[in-house]
């Protein structure tokens, strides 16, 4: 019983965390909902042009913009893999790796050369 229920919370602990990291790969969107706000509440013009008050429709609005964050984080998350690419980025970024990567690119052409030294006697 005491297993059944560490594993039942472990997978909601696993579950909120991806919704978590969603959200946060979906962060950068929410400038784009925030410029989007601020013409809506800044723009009288734009009010009049529509002829309805935006200001209303905010309640609205912000879930929404919650809600396009979380979908933009899910997007980049299962179809961009944002993860890997944001690892592959490091790595190409990082002047340890670089250093590390070219050492084994030494070693293994050195093995490659020990083999074939060995392969022909």
């Amino acid at each position: 019983m005491d297993q059944s229920i560490r594993q039942r919370l472990a997978r909601w602990r696993e579950f909120f965390f991806a919704q978590k990291y969603r959200f946060d790969l979906g962060q950068s969107f929410l400038v784009v909902v925030n410029f989007t706000l601020l013409i809506i509440t800044a723009s009288d013009k734009l009010q009049i042009f529509l002829g309805m008050r935006l200001r209303s429709l905010i309640i609205l609005i912000v879930p929404i913009g919650f809600l396009l964050v979380w979908c933009f984080g899910y997007f980049m998350d299962k179809v961009v893999r944002a993860a890997q690419m944001a690892e592959r980025q490091a790595i190409k970024r990082s002047e340890v790796w670089v250093q590390h990567n070219a050492q084994m690119d030494r070693i293994e052409l050195q093995v490659n050369e020990l083999k074939d030294l060995l392969t022909k006697k």
